[in-house]
């Protein structure tokens, strides 16, 4: 075979080089937000695993996840900003003003998730649990409501706050959200067992509503809710 002349060499390096610079400058923002949004993502899994808030911590993760998003626009970063601004407006110790603005900026972010990235149930829950929070018209909760479940119908984290926003939007659900509702409390039932006899004895669980919601098709279930939760009921 005949051997490469070395300006042939010098050109196949220089166009491997040029390659390489180009895929840098693509990755290095990238690199860049994620770095950046690194703390916020060890903060939310320590919340997650402690359900215990750093408030004094709260806007400078807000302020790391707003620069990541402006080196590069992903969900996921859009998404633990939403978590991060509802978590600040929880705090208790802020004026009413900016618990409520808090709340309005999460819901601005959980929607620009779903625009990005629809399939996501648990952003969808959020959406639709601010919205009730806020006041909002009741068919925008609902529609949240059902994308929670349409997008992820088997999340067991997110079932029984499912089912309970549900519960408080009963008599304004339409045929095709009951028959969701009805599919959620069968589905919890059998994956949140314990936790859905829990809240029916403490009554955040109305169980009254759950027998409309079971209706005759569940009747097995409706007759061992009762014999789980004894005479009184």
């Amino acid at each position: 075979m005949p051997e490469e002349s070395p300006s042939l060499r010098y050109a196949l390096v220089l166009i491997i080089a040029v390659a390489a610079v180009i895929l840098l400058s693509l990755s290095w923002p990238r690199l860049q937000a994620s770095l950046r949004y690194l703390p916020v993502d060890t903060a939310l899994s320590k919340y997650w695993r402690s359900r215990e808030v750093n408030q004094p911590q709260l806007d400078g993760l807000i302020e790391r996840a707003q620069q990541a998003i402006a080196l590069y626009d992903h969900y996921r970063y859009w998404d633990g900003l939403s978590e991060l601004q509802i978590l600040s407006g929880q705090d208790a110790a802020r004026p009413y003003w900016q618990r409520r603005q808090a709340l309005d900026q999460s819901l601005s972010a959980a929607l620009q998730v779903v625009q990005r990235a629809p399939a996501q149930p648990r952003t969808w829950l959020r959406i639709a649990r601010t919205r009730a929070f806020l006041g909002y018209p009741q068919d925008q909760v609902i529609a949240a409501w059902q994308m929670s479940i349409l997008t992820g119908r088997v999340e067991p984290t997110l079932m029984l706050d499912r089912l309970a926003l549900g519960f408080t939007y009963f008599n304004t659900l339409d045929d095709e959200a009951v028959a969701l509702l009805r599919d959620q409390a069968v589905l919890t039932w059998a994956v949140k067992h314990q936790a859905v006899l829990q809240e029916l004895k403490n009554g955040s669980l109305d169980f009254n509503l759950m027998r409309q919601v079971l209706s005759v098709q569940n009747q097995d279930i409706i007759a061992q809710m009762e014999a789980e939760l004894g005479p009184d009921r």
